[in-house]
């Protein structure tokens, strides 16, 4: 067992050899916080560990990063808009692209006359409906999945961050049983074409759901098309669809929305100055 933070923060990044040099830094430096609550400033500073603090075999965490399990399952949680969610192999790791969809809903969404009804399509881990739940106080939000998995890290997520999202099992491409409108509906559904793999990092490919991953090739907007067709009938006239897109296709999705009778379509590019979101309103006029 180590007794002080940098010799342990060294030796895990000379030994994560699976990753680059910055990467296997950044990994270290969750370890330290998550095991022994260590800050990376505390490592700047070789701060001491106290001798009864209880450390993890880390050779064993090394040989599992090395494997390409993304550290976020080994830790068991990730963070996302400051908030701490659980992770499993049964929902994506959130993104900090994703974050920005969230920002965007919150920024645009914000306000209290009346209680804003809100349906995350697709939500995975619950990420982006509890964030949104915790952030619009006056929102009442649903997250929708069509895995039972997915729906259990949700709900337990949830459960954790004191959030009132009402989660459901929902299949976006089945026959459409819904009855009611929503003021805003987001999305970050399976948009990597099967064809994009070669260029995929093996922690994604060997560790995350395919489920939410993968649309085919010959369709690469399948879900869009049924999220805009439930928009036509369930989105207010006045509301909004988010939802977040493969960056390859950001000119097909916005002529997706149009062509549906969308009036108002945008493409917003994200911190890397990739198209990430777009934006569809059915009427011209903002609320």
């Amino acid at each position: 067992m180590y007794s002080s933070t940098k010799p342990l923060f060294d030796y895990i990044v000379r030994n994560v050899t699976a990753y680059s040099h910055k990467e296997a830094r950044a990994m270290a430096f969750m370890l330290l916080e998550h095991y022994l609550r260590l800050r990376n400033v505390d490592v700047l500073v070789d701060k001491p560990i106290p001798s009864n603090a209880s450390q993890p075999d880390w050779d064993i965490i090394i040989a599992r990063l090395n494997q390409s399990e993304p550290v976020q399952h080994i830790i068991g949680s990730t963070y996302f808009c400051n908030l701490e969610f659980k992770v499993s192999p049964s929902v994506l790791i959130p993104r900090p692209e994703t974050e920005e969809l969230v920002r965007l809903v919150v920024k645009d969404c914000y306000w209290d006359e009346d209680p804003v009804k809100i349906v995350d399509i697709g939500t995975g881990s619950g990420c982006i409906a509890i964030a949104l739940d915790r952030f619009m106080s006056f929102a009442k939000v649903w997250g929708w999945d069509v895995s039972d998995d997915a729906l259990a890290v949700a709900q337990e997520n949830a459960h954790r961050l004191l959030s009132e999202v009402k989660f459901e099992k929902y299949d976006i491409l089945k026959e459409d049983t819904f009855e009611g409108q929503f003021d805003c509906v987001v999305s970050n559904p399976p948009y990597v074409t099967y064809s994009e793999q070669i260029s995929m990092e093996p922690n994604v490919l060997r560790f995350e759901p395919h489920l939410a991953l993968f649309v085919e090739d010959a369709d690469p907007l399948l879900f869009y098309r049924a999220i805009a067709d439930f928009c036509l009938k369930h989105l207010k006239s006045t509301g909004a669809c988010y939802v977040e897109i493969n960056e390859h296709f950001g000119a097909a999705t916005q002529k997706l929305f149009v062509e549906k009778g969308f009036r108002k379509v945008e493409v917003i590019q994200d911190m890397y100055g990739k198209d990430r979101i777009v934006k569809a309103r059915l009427s011209v006029e903002e609320v």
